[in-house]
């Protein structure tokens, strides 16, 4: 009895081992001396290089804080253009160590997948982008109609009960990809196209034919939370990748902002001490700069700085923050203490 006692014992110790044994954490990407961050490249809505070649946009600013953290240096990164049918390849090849972008996620997927949620970065709304319909004053006006749609996306399953809900009947065309489905609205093989409210904007910017008229409508057919994505394997990653979020959030919650961070230094506040490495110890324990809070607030601000800037009223998009406030603002985020 006893001898089998240690053989299970043995056994289960050597699964734990080699389940330590496969989280490369941050090795890879010290190893290397920049960090791989995927996101849709095919438009403006999450990243861009300006004139001057300098990368903008959400996911390059989220990409540049995550540099940031890993390495002391905001532009130890790349960006990778990844579409979301290879997102679970591209992680699994080490093509990328995290994916951005609004890269759609469903039960399914989580189940059978290769990539796990890190982090909640924000939340934005699906809507409608329609050929102008002459007279039209409600989705009634649509019924019938064809819409495109990426197939196996969490946009159609929110699409469909949709159309259900108001008996719309509309009639889905599939693509494999969000070019693809784009294509074929602009050329008039749909009525309707369904994405998150920054994408359609980005192709509203981009269409500027008086013979094309285009407009988004007013209907809403989900609020979707975006993730940063890792490899399962990678629990090390996920949860410095957690933890880098919270801290912006965090920030946030406790006013401090690019203006004011050098006043908080010194405080006798153990989160913020925590927070902004005047206690370095618990940062180093994530394999992260300690002071890498206090450069990314003085570089590119707090979780609603970032929003403002990329996605609010300081960008070209102009979208409402509404669920992105915190919870004491009357949105949905919140922020724990650093202990």
């Amino acid at each position: 009895m006893k001898l089998k006692f240690l053989i299970l014992s043995l056994f289960c110790l050597c699964l734990t081992t080699n389940s330590y044994a496969k989280d490369p954490g941050l090795r890879f990407i010290k190893s290397r001396g920049e960090i791989l961050c995927g996101t849709d490249l095919s438009t403006k809505s999450h990243a861009f290089k300006d004139e001057g070649g300098f990368w903008r946009g959400i996911d390059a600013d989220f990409c540049r804080i995550f540099s940031l953290a890993i390495f002391g240096n905001a532009e130890r990164f790349k960006l990778v253009h990844v579409p979301a049918s290879q997102v679970d390849t591209a992680l699994k090849t080490n093509k990328i160590d995290v994916m951005l972008g609004d890269t759609p996620g469903t039960a399914t997927k989580d189940v059978s997948g290769f990539a796990t949620q890190a982090g909640l970065l924000y939340y934005t709304r699906q809507l409608l982008l329609a050929h102008q319909v002459p007279n039209a004053t409600s989705m009634e006006d649509f019924k019938g109609r064809k819409i495109c749609l990426v197939m196996g996306t969490d946009d159609y399953y929110n699409m469909k009960d949709f159309s259900d809900k108001y008996k719309l009947d509309l009639r889905p065309l599939f693509f494999r990809t969000k070019d693809k489905a784009k294509e074929a609205f602009l050329l008039k093989r749909c009525d309707l196209y369904s994405g998150s409210e920054l994408y359609l904007k980005n192709i509203l910017e981009q269409i500027d034919n008086p013979n094309l008229p285009l407009e988004i409508l007013p209907e809403v057919i989900a609020e979707k939370p975006v993730y940063v994505y890792v490899d399962k394997n990678n629990q090390g990653l996920r949860l410095a990748l957690k933890w880098i979020i919270n801290a912006l959030n965090l920030a946030e919650k406790q006013n401090i902002s690019s203006q004011n961070v050098d006043i908080f230094i010194g405080l006798e506040n153990g989160s913020i001490k925590n927070l902004l490495g005047e206690n370095p110890e618990l940062w180093q324990k994530f394999g992260l700069a300690p002071n890498w809070v206090k450069l990314a607030l003085k570089q590119f601000g707090n979780y609603g700085e970032i929003f403002e800037k990329n996605l609010g009223s300081g960008s070209e998009f102009f979208i409402d923050r509404g669920k992105n406030k915190l919870i004491q603002d009357g949105g949905v985020l919140d922020a724990q203490a650093f202990y």
